[in-house]
């Protein structure tokens, strides 16, 4: 993902022309700083922080991947392959039979797939994101290197928001599902275990309001 140096104001600063109301301040500009650390997975306004097809003007208020609770079970199984050719080769006898220099080449075989295992999943994580700018909300897919999907809906589209959170363990951690409905090509945004899934809601429920007000402003 490209960056680009951004400034870090607030969204009454940066989008004064754009917003008619511009005392009316979003929430989530009350947690504190601009994020400049790209690796969180909650990040306020990152600096210097940019993404394919960002329209002039367009300012990002709000970047998100899944919580990194979703990688404990990929790194917990890239563990146990790894550690799999120690603990099960010697109750197979004919891996032992091979020479020295055969199992040396099996094994670097089997290392360099856990390391292709490992490096996909970072990128996964990395990659697949959730943005909310001052005009649209943006879902990133990332499937491989070669093969990602990019939805966008404006402001003005979205329709309704729906977030879940489900069992112990999520709400302590405060991650959760939300669902986006918008009037939009894509109708249905389906984001899957974010952190802070309410504040997001509420930061797109004031986005939807201001949007209203700016098109009645308008007409």
């Amino acid at each position: 993902m490209a960056t680009k140096k951004v400034q870090s104001s607030s969204f009454k600063q940066n989008s004064s022309q754009a917003d008619p109301t511009p005392q009316q301040e979003l929430s989530i500009f009350t947690e504190g700083k601009a994020y400049t650390n790209h690796w969180h997975a909650y990040m306020v306004q990152p600096i210097g922080l940019e993404y394919e097809s960002q329209l002039d003007g367009e300012k990002i208020l709000l970047f998100l991947r899944q919580h990194p609770i979703v990688n404990v079970s990929w790194i917990f199984l890239a563990i146990v392959m790894f550690l799999a050719p120690f603990v099960l080769t010697p109750f197979f006898p004919p891996f032992q039979l091979l020479p020295q220099s055969y199992q040396f080449i099996l094994f670097l075989f089997w290392t360099l797939f856990i390391f292709g295992f490992v490096v996909e999943h970072i990128l996964m994580y990395l990659f697949n994101s959730f943005i909310v700018t001052n005009q649209r909300i943006i879902d990133i897919d990332f499937y491989s290197l070669i093969y990602k999907t990019v939805s966008y809906a404006q402001l003005g589209k979205i329709e309704d928001v729906d977030t879940q959170v489900g069992g112990v363990l999520f709400s302590l951690i405060d991650a959760g599902n939300m669902e986006v409905q918008t009037a939009a090509e894509v109708p249905q945004f389906e984001i899957d275990l974010i952190p802070h899934p309410a504040k997001v809601a509420k930061l797109i429920n004031e986005l939807m309001m201001m949007s209203g007000y700016n098109m009645k402003r308008k007409a």
